[in-house]
Order: structure tokens, then sequence, then C-alpha cells
């Protein structure tokens, strides 16, 4: 044997005896913590705590951007509403929009809360998915679709650990649609103007403006966004506090019987905005509504 030869496999040697002792130092560790298979597995697929987010660069140096928002389409359930879908997408194409960013609850889900099953007109992961590809591929053709994970979204995910990813699921089906995550995503559109869209998980407030104006407000000094776009709530709203453009994304999904049963209104309809920049970051800041009258 080569001398190389003898190297190589006295480092693999050495490696495999650090390996060995990494496993048994873990298996130590997770005995005395005491955690059960299904606990390890969870703390295995947690995000690093304190782990920077990664910022989305889509900055591309001019000084006019148009984008579209659109925010809980809740495909599959009976109140999603296809021809406010179809809608949307003839006026980004007609107003010439590139990108667009959907702020989560792409499908309905399956939450197993007692009767939703009968409020589905698309049951189950594999109807869902499916139409929603059908009608994005049909509707929201010639921009991109740059989206993130809605609590509903999360559902086929986290319900029993089952790991179904649908913006992953989608972005490997559909060429212009881009998946950015669970719940959140920042985006970098110029030099100094970052916008985050968001996806919370509780419940709505008794003022449209409550929950926009909190999450504007919890952000701490010099780590704010610009913009900040708000899904979740089905509410319509533009507001400027701190210094930061917030806007509530709306739905294209009716109130559904859920909702009714709460006292929730839904705001149906979509946005296009337009940003001036400067070298400071925004000089105008122009959101239109495109709201759906039944």
């Amino acid at each position: 044997m080569s001398k190389k030869l003898q190297l190589a496999s006295k480092n693999k040697m050495a490696l495999e005896k650090k390996l060995e002792a990494d496993k048994k130092k873990i298996i130590k560790l997770v005995g005395e913590a005491g955690l059960s298979p299904r606990e390890l597995r969870i703390l295995l697929n947690s995000p690093e705590p304190n782990r920077p987010r990664k910022i989305y660069n889509h900055s591309n140096g001019q000084r006019e951007i148009k984008f579209g928002i659109v925010a809980d389409s809740h495909i599959g359930q009976e109140m999603f509403d296809e021809a406010l879908f179809e809608s949307a997408g003839k006026t980004f194409r007609k107003e010439g929009i590139k990108n667009v960013y959907h702020v989560g609850d792409v499908l309905e889900g399956m939450s197993g809360r007692e009767g939703q099953v009968y409020e589905l007109r698309q049951i189950g992961f594999k109807q869902q998915i499916d139409y929603a590809e059908s009608l994005i591929k049909k509707y929201w053709t010639n921009f991109n679709i740059f989206a993130i994970n809605g609590n509903h979204d999360l559902w086929y995910k986290k319900k029993n650990n089952a790991g179904l990813d649908v913006g992953q699921e989608l972005d490997n089906r559909i060429s212009n649609w881009h998946h950015l995550g669970d719940e959140e995503a920042d985006i970098k559109l110029a030099p100094n103007v970052v916008m985050k869209l968001f996806h919370p998980n509780d419940g709505t407030a008794y003022a449209t403006s409550y929950k926009l104006q909190k999450m504007m407000e919890s952000f701490e000094g010099g780590h704010k966004p610009q913009i900040l776009v708000e899904g979740h709530y089905h509410k319509a709203l533009y507001m400027f506090n701190r210094n930061i453009h917030g806007i509530e994304g709306g739905t294209l999904c009716g109130q559904t019987r859920w909702m009714r049963g709460k006292k929730i209104p839904a705001n149906k309809g979509f946005w296009i905005v337009k940003l001036e920049l400067d070298k400071k970051g925004i000089s105008k800041f122009i959101p239109t509504f495109y709201p759906a009258y039944d």
C-alpha cells in the first residue's frame, strides 16, 4: 500500500472514531434530557436560535417599483373566490406587474376543527394542492409569485408532524412560484428599503387597525422594515407609523361560516403598490386596493 493510501486510511479511521465519540456524546445528552424520539425530531427540525433571517434581494436599481400583494386565498374553502383570483391575475398583467407577493394561507388546509370538513370544496392535501396548481397555471401567468406559508398552510406541515410543505411543493411544481419560508420573509426592494411579509397566528382584534399598529410598535429600533405587509386577519388597510408603511393584505376568500359566527368580516380584494425611490429610500408610497363586491 502506498504512503498516500495509508494516510487516507488513517484519516478515515480517525474520522470514524471521532464520529462514534460524537454519537455517544449525543446519545448521552438525549438520555440525560429525557427526550422522547418525537421530541428529538421536533428539536432537530427547529430553526437555530438567534440565527439572522435571510434577506431576499429583489433590488434592481430602478427609481420606480410596482408590485402586487395578495393574501389569504384559502384555496379549498367553499368561500374561496375563483373569479377574484382570476381578476387579480388579469389586473397584474394589465398593469405590467412582474412580482406579486403572497402573504400566506394559500390553501385552506385541514385543521381538525369540528365541522371544518363541511366547509371545504377540496378535501385534503392532494385535492387542494392539485387545484391550486391548476389555478395558478391558468390565471397567474407572466409574473413571479413570491410567497410564505401561513398557519393554514402549516397545518399540513405541523399537524401530527406530517411534514407536508405547501409552499415548497408549489415551488417544485410551478416555474413562477417562489417559496420564501414559513410565516415571515424579508425582501430588499432597494438599497434602503426592506419589506417584511408577515403572517401571524393569533386571533383578530376589535379594531381593524389594532393588530397592524401593535406589530409596528413591537419592532426594535434599528431593526424596523420600511414596509410591513401582514396577512391572516382578512382585513384591508394602509397605515403609516414609526416610519413604516403598513398594509393589511385583504383576502381572496369570502366570509366563512366560522368567521360569521365570530362576527369577523372579510375584506375581499388585492393590492398594487407603487414606490418612488431616492437615495434615502422611499420618497413616495402609493398603495391601491382593488376591492371585490358581491
